[in-house]
């Protein structure tokens, strides 16, 4: 069962995948199902809006009144008569219309957020393109590596068949070729594992692969100077502290009670000779309830959270992006002390090491260790980058930028 377990996820990985290029893929979120969805909700809350500020249908009424109870006829009494009636709830306080104006800033709150969620998106499919780069450029340092191993493999051997290396030398390398092929292994299983988290983000039934070349890494070195129109975030937050405003202002006038207004026609019968009777009728509830008052309450307190969250973030994101940019700038400099320094000297002690091992002078030892030295650092050098790479993106992110490469004139 086990086996079997392990064909069926080897297979599943390995499904032929469908290249595209960065465009198209990020083309595609406009169809993206779960956008749509949301978009959806948007026309659901616009439309909730118009009946929040309706006065709502009139009511119309047939009513058989004052009819005997023995006979049920219509010319016993004068009083007898079919009755018809209309009527109307009218607002004299204006509260409804806040409560629609309320209700569209919802919407547009909603809109905002879903357009901030398209970003999001965006920002992973830059992560998930670093991160295939990340796992390509190490996959290209493990064969390079793995290629120097074997060729100093074959001067191991050599060199054991002179008595210059115990055979501890052949085997400890022999164990060093193995981990490296195991580190390829793993490798392509992150790539092919890499697809398949682009391809469940764009909620997509073929496996999806990105095109390395079509990414534009050079859009990510103008970072500094990058725009904020569209930070969709603080739109958010500007339109709930809108609407929260606006049901304030609607409570309020929720204090003067809705009138309700009626006419009435009463058809009867001739027997007085007064013909017809006509009605009118005003209706005034009395406010005496809790729920008006609880109602202003909670409209109060729902202002004061919108105005801290929205306060907050206005306050706080010009030091988040400063941080980030120290971070930035922390991460270029390490890479450049590396790429100029440490991957130097690292290379250097590798091609040294190795020269004096084949010549019968360094042992296995020193050999491995500056293999593995010189490996590591080519590593964080990916690593490094990736890291830059994923900081500038947040930054990015974070200020308003709209992550689309393109887009902007």
């Amino acid at each position: 069962m086990k086996n079997i377990y392990f064909i069926l996820l080897f297979l599943l990985l390995n499904q032929q995948a469908f290249a595209k290029s960065f465009e198209e893929i990020v083309a595609g979120l406009e169809n993206h199902s779960f956008i749509k969805s949301q978009l959806s909700k948007v026309k659901a809350m616009q439309e909730e809006a118009k009946q929040a500020g309706s006065w709502g249908d009139p009511n119309f009424s047939i009513s058989a009144v004052n009819f005997p109870r023995d006979s049920f006829s219509q010319n016993e009494s004068m009083m007898t008569g079919v009755q018809f009636g209309l009527s109307q709830k009218l607002s004299l306080s204006g509260k409804y219309q806040k409560l629609e104006e309320s209700a569209i800033e919802g919407s547009k709150s909603h809109l905002a957020n879903t357009n901030q969620l398209k970003r999001e998106f965006l920002k992973t499919i830059w992560s998930l393109s670093i991160k295939k780069e990340q796992l390509v450029s190490e996959e290209i340092i493990l064969k390079e590596n793995l290629d120097w191993i074997q060729n100093n493999l074959k001067v191991t051997k050599r060199l054991y068949s002179t008595g210059k290396v115990p055979q501890q030398a052949v085997l400890e390398i022999q164990i060093r070729q193995s981990e490296l092929s195991a580190q390829i292994d793993q490798n392509k299983y992150n790539q092919n594992a890499l697809k398949h988290q682009l391809s469940v983000l764009l909620s997509s039934e073929d496996v999806i692969d990105i095109d390395l070349k079509t990414i534009p890494w050079s859009y990510l070195s103008h970072w500094k100077n990058s725009i904020d129109d569209f930070d969709y975030k603080k739109q958010e937050l500007e339109h709930k502290l809108r609407a929260s405003n606006l049901k304030v202002l609607a409570q309020n006038r929720n204090y003067v009670p809705d009138v309700t207004l009626g006419i009435n026609y009463t058809k009867r019968n001739e027997i007085d000779g007064f013909g017809d009777f006509v009605g009118a009728s005003i209706t005034v509830p009395i406010p005496s309830s809790s729920v008006r008052y609880a109602a202003k309450s909670e409209a109060v307190f729902r202002k004061i959270e919108s105005e801290k969250i929205y306060h907050d973030y206005i306050k706080t994101k010009p030091h988040i992006l400063k941080e980030m940019e120290f971070e930035i700038n922390d991460a270029s400099n390490q890479l450049t002390i590396l790429q100029k320094e440490t991957l130097q000297y690292a290379r250097s002690s590798r091609e040294v090491t190795a020269k004096s091992y084949s010549r019968g002078g360094s042992d296995y030892l020193e050999l491995l260790h500056s293999e593995l030295q010189y490996q590591n650092q080519l590593i964080k050098e990916v690593n490094l980058k990736a890291s830059l790479k994923n900081k500038k993106v947040n930054y990015l992110f974070v200020k308003g930028d709209d992550l689309k490469p393109g887009s902007k004139k």
